[in-house]
Protein backbone atom coordinates (compact mmCIF):
# COMPACT_ATOMS: atom_id res chain seq x y z
CA UNK A 1 0.00 0.00 0.00
CA UNK A 2 1.13 3.40 -0.78
CA UNK A 3 1.17 6.18 1.40
CA UNK A 4 -1.80 8.10 0.43
CA UNK A 5 -3.67 5.20 0.49
CA UNK A 6 -2.35 4.00 3.97
CA UNK A 7 -3.15 7.91 5.18
CA UNK A 8 -6.80 7.57 3.96
CA UNK A 9 -7.54 4.23 5.41
CA UNK A 10 -6.05 5.50 8.83
CA UNK A 11 -7.67 8.91 8.91
CA UNK A 12 -11.20 7.84 6.83
CA UNK A 13 -13.11 9.37 9.60
CA UNK A 14 -11.56 12.84 9.59
CA UNK A 15 -10.85 13.28 6.01
CA UNK A 16 -14.34 11.74 4.40
CA UNK A 17 -15.81 15.19 5.98
CA UNK A 18 -13.43 16.99 5.42
CA UNK A 19 -13.73 16.54 1.77
CA UNK A 20 -18.00 16.81 1.78
CA UNK A 21 -17.29 20.11 3.94
CA UNK A 22 -14.46 20.97 1.09
CA UNK A 23 -17.03 20.23 -2.20
CA UNK A 24 -19.84 21.83 0.05
CA UNK A 25 -17.72 25.21 0.55
CA UNK A 26 -16.68 25.02 -3.24
CA UNK A 27 -20.72 24.77 -4.20
CA UNK A 28 -21.79 27.51 -1.83
CA UNK A 29 -18.85 29.62 -3.45
CA UNK A 30 -19.72 28.74 -7.53
CA UNK A 31 -23.66 28.62 -6.81
CA UNK A 32 -24.31 31.22 -4.55
CA UNK A 33 -21.26 33.96 -3.13
CA UNK A 34 -20.24 34.47 -6.82
CA UNK A 35 -23.23 35.36 -8.04
CA UNK A 36 -24.17 37.21 -4.94
CA UNK A 37 -20.89 39.06 -5.50
CA UNK A 38 -21.78 39.99 -9.44
CA UNK A 39 -25.30 40.66 -8.35
CA UNK A 40 -23.57 43.15 -6.02
CA UNK A 41 -21.03 44.54 -7.87
CA UNK A 42 -24.01 44.88 -10.44
CA UNK A 43 -26.11 47.12 -8.38
CA UNK A 44 -23.14 48.83 -7.21
CA UNK A 45 -22.45 49.83 -11.09
CA UNK A 46 -25.83 50.74 -11.51
CA UNK A 47 -26.02 53.40 -8.19
CA UNK A 48 -23.05 54.79 -9.31
CA UNK A 49 -24.74 55.60 -12.65
CA UNK A 50 -27.56 56.37 -11.07
CA UNK A 51 -26.37 59.15 -9.06
CA UNK A 52 -24.62 60.62 -12.16
CA UNK A 53 -27.75 60.58 -13.82
CA UNK A 54 -28.96 62.48 -10.62
CA UNK A 55 -25.81 65.21 -10.93
CA UNK A 56 -27.12 65.68 -14.80
CA UNK A 57 -30.68 66.07 -14.30
CA UNK A 58 -29.96 68.66 -11.71
CA UNK A 59 -27.35 70.54 -13.71
CA UNK A 60 -30.03 70.71 -16.84
CA UNK A 61 -32.41 71.62 -14.32
CA UNK A 62 -30.72 74.39 -13.47
CA UNK A 63 -29.66 75.18 -16.55
CA UNK A 64 -33.13 75.29 -17.91
CA UNK A 65 -34.45 77.16 -14.56
CA UNK A 66 -31.77 79.97 -15.42
CA UNK A 67 -32.68 80.09 -19.10
CA UNK A 68 -36.26 80.46 -18.11
CA UNK A 69 -34.94 83.12 -15.87
CA UNK A 70 -33.16 84.89 -17.97
CA UNK A 71 -36.07 84.74 -20.28
CA UNK A 72 -37.87 86.74 -18.06
CA UNK A 73 -35.53 89.28 -17.28
CA UNK A 74 -34.94 89.67 -21.02
CA UNK A 75 -38.83 90.23 -21.58
CA UNK A 76 -38.99 92.36 -18.77
CA UNK A 77 -36.24 94.67 -20.08
CA UNK A 78 -37.90 94.50 -23.43
CA UNK A 79 -40.92 96.03 -22.17
CA UNK A 80 -39.00 98.18 -20.26
CA UNK A 81 -37.07 99.49 -23.32
CA UNK A 82 -40.67 99.88 -25.20
CA UNK A 83 -42.32 101.71 -22.19
CA UNK A 84 -39.55 103.84 -21.00
CA UNK A 85 -36.76 104.88 -23.52
CA UNK A 86 -38.72 104.30 -26.77
CA UNK A 87 -40.48 107.23 -27.75
CA UNK A 88 -44.29 106.63 -27.63
CA UNK A 89 -45.15 107.86 -31.51
CA UNK A 90 -43.69 109.70 -34.33
CA UNK A 91 -44.78 113.72 -33.02
CA UNK A 92 -42.69 112.98 -29.49
CA UNK A 93 -39.81 110.89 -31.22
CA UNK A 94 -38.75 113.43 -33.49
CA UNK A 95 -39.24 116.73 -30.94
CA UNK A 96 -36.82 114.84 -28.66
CA UNK A 97 -34.63 114.03 -31.55
CA UNK A 98 -34.45 117.22 -33.03
CA UNK A 99 -34.28 119.02 -29.39
CA UNK A 100 -31.24 116.60 -28.40
CA UNK A 101 -29.50 117.09 -31.50
CA UNK A 102 -29.61 120.92 -31.44
CA UNK A 103 -28.50 121.03 -28.01
CA UNK A 104 -25.66 118.77 -28.27
CA UNK A 105 -24.76 120.16 -31.61
CA UNK A 106 -24.61 123.60 -29.54
CA UNK A 107 -22.84 122.19 -26.89
CA UNK A 108 -20.10 120.51 -29.79
CA UNK A 109 -19.40 124.24 -30.96
CA UNK A 110 -21.41 123.14 -34.74
CA UNK A 111 -23.99 125.42 -36.17
CA UNK A 112 -27.34 123.48 -36.73
CA UNK A 113 -28.80 123.97 -40.28
CA UNK A 114 -31.37 121.54 -40.85
CA UNK A 115 -33.30 118.56 -40.19
CA UNK A 116 -36.67 116.58 -41.47
CA UNK A 117 -37.82 113.65 -40.23
CA UNK A 118 -39.65 111.43 -41.98
CA UNK A 119 -40.77 107.64 -40.96
CA UNK A 120 -41.16 104.48 -42.29
CA UNK A 121 -42.30 100.96 -40.61
CA UNK A 122 -39.84 98.33 -39.65
CA UNK A 123 -40.88 95.20 -41.09
CA UNK A 124 -41.96 92.33 -38.57
CA UNK A 125 -41.58 94.29 -35.97
CA UNK A 126 -43.92 96.57 -33.42
CA UNK A 127 -41.68 99.46 -34.27
CA UNK A 128 -41.15 102.44 -36.59
CA UNK A 129 -38.34 104.18 -38.06
CA UNK A 130 -37.95 108.02 -37.66
CA UNK A 131 -34.68 109.09 -39.62
CA UNK A 132 -33.95 112.60 -41.13
CA UNK A 133 -30.97 114.03 -42.75
CA UNK A 134 -28.86 116.72 -40.26
CA UNK A 135 -26.71 119.09 -41.57
CA UNK A 136 -24.16 120.87 -38.74
CA UNK A 137 -21.62 123.05 -40.00
CA UNK A 138 -18.25 123.14 -37.45
CA UNK A 139 -14.43 122.63 -37.16
CA UNK A 140 -13.16 118.69 -37.33
CA UNK A 141 -12.82 118.82 -33.48
CA UNK A 142 -16.64 119.86 -32.12
CA UNK A 143 -17.99 117.08 -34.80
CA UNK A 144 -15.82 114.58 -33.30
CA UNK A 145 -17.49 115.99 -29.83
CA UNK A 146 -20.65 115.70 -31.54
CA UNK A 147 -20.18 112.59 -32.50
CA UNK A 148 -18.88 110.63 -29.55
CA UNK A 149 -21.84 112.87 -27.69
CA UNK A 150 -24.55 111.16 -30.10
CA UNK A 151 -22.33 107.58 -29.36
CA UNK A 152 -22.77 108.48 -25.74
CA UNK A 153 -25.96 109.77 -25.69
CA UNK A 154 -28.59 107.85 -22.95
CA UNK A 155 -31.76 108.91 -25.85
CA UNK A 156 -32.16 106.19 -28.09
CA UNK A 157 -30.77 107.93 -31.68
CA UNK A 158 -28.72 106.32 -34.05
CA UNK A 159 -26.44 107.29 -36.39
CA UNK A 160 -26.83 105.55 -39.48
CA UNK A 161 -24.26 107.53 -42.16
CA UNK A 162 -21.96 110.69 -41.89
CA UNK A 163 -21.25 112.71 -44.33
CA UNK A 164 -18.22 115.51 -44.48
CA UNK A 165 -17.11 117.80 -46.97
CA UNK A 166 -15.19 121.36 -46.64
CA UNK A 167 -18.44 124.23 -46.09
CA UNK A 168 -18.78 126.38 -48.89
CA UNK A 169 -20.49 129.51 -47.57
CA UNK A 170 -18.75 132.62 -47.33
CA UNK A 171 -16.75 133.34 -43.95
CA UNK A 172 -16.66 129.47 -43.25
CA UNK A 173 -12.94 128.68 -43.83
CA UNK A 174 -11.73 125.50 -42.19
CA UNK A 175 -15.24 124.62 -41.29
CA UNK A 176 -16.77 121.54 -42.58
CA UNK A 177 -20.22 120.74 -43.75
CA UNK A 178 -21.55 117.62 -41.94
CA UNK A 179 -24.44 116.01 -43.76
CA UNK A 180 -25.64 113.07 -41.44
CA UNK A 181 -28.53 110.53 -41.23
CA UNK A 182 -30.00 109.76 -37.69
CA UNK A 183 -32.76 107.79 -36.68
CA UNK A 184 -34.59 107.14 -33.85
CA UNK A 185 -37.22 104.05 -33.27
CA UNK A 186 -40.73 104.52 -31.36
CA UNK A 187 -43.77 101.97 -31.65
CA UNK A 188 -45.84 101.77 -34.62
CA UNK A 189 -49.63 103.05 -34.20
CA UNK A 190 -51.57 100.40 -33.34
CA UNK A 191 -52.89 98.86 -37.24
CA UNK A 192 -49.75 99.64 -38.80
Amino acid sequence: MNLWARVYEERRRVLVPLAILAAVSVATLVLAVWPLQQSVTRTETQAAEAVLGLAKARIMERQAREAVDSKRRADRELQTFYTEVLPRDMPTATRAATRWLWQAARDAGLEFRASHFDWDAVKESRLSRAFSTVTLVGKYANVRRFLYAVETATEFIVVERVGVEEATSPGASGNLEVSLIVATYFLSPAGQ
